[in-house]
């Protein structure tokens, strides 16, 4: 999280116009400093750009934000089912269809 802090704190901003201009030196030194820029028209922020490698750091990000988020629902229906006293069919995972959808 404190890296997107950082980010959101180093952000330039330049104009659409600067890149069909200047697209070439923008790109480079976006690359060079690693530092994002937010494109703007008529004062209004449209996109942003990112380097490659802090694209794939916010990928990774995603990714252990994902895996976290299903491991902490994984733990939380654990827990509902331990507290219901009811268990799971011991052949769900050859039959989960039959169990979703029913007989067909």
């Amino acid at each position: 999280m404190l890296y997107i802090v950082y980010i959101m704190l180093s952000i330039r901003t330049i104009t659409a116009r600067d890149i069909l201009r200047n697209y070439k030196e923008v790109f480079t030194r976006i690359k060079k400093s690693k530092e994002p820029a937010v494109v703007m028209t008529k004062n209004e922020p449209q996109v942003a750009i990112i380097s490659l490698e802090q694209l794939e750091q916010l990928k990774q990000f995603q990714y252990k934000q994902s895996a976290q988020s299903l491991l902490n629902l994984s733990k939380k229906v654990n827990k509902l089912i331990e507290d219901s006293g009811e268990k799971l069919p011991g052949d769900l995972s050859a039959n989960h269809d039959k169990y979703l959808y029913g007989d067909r």
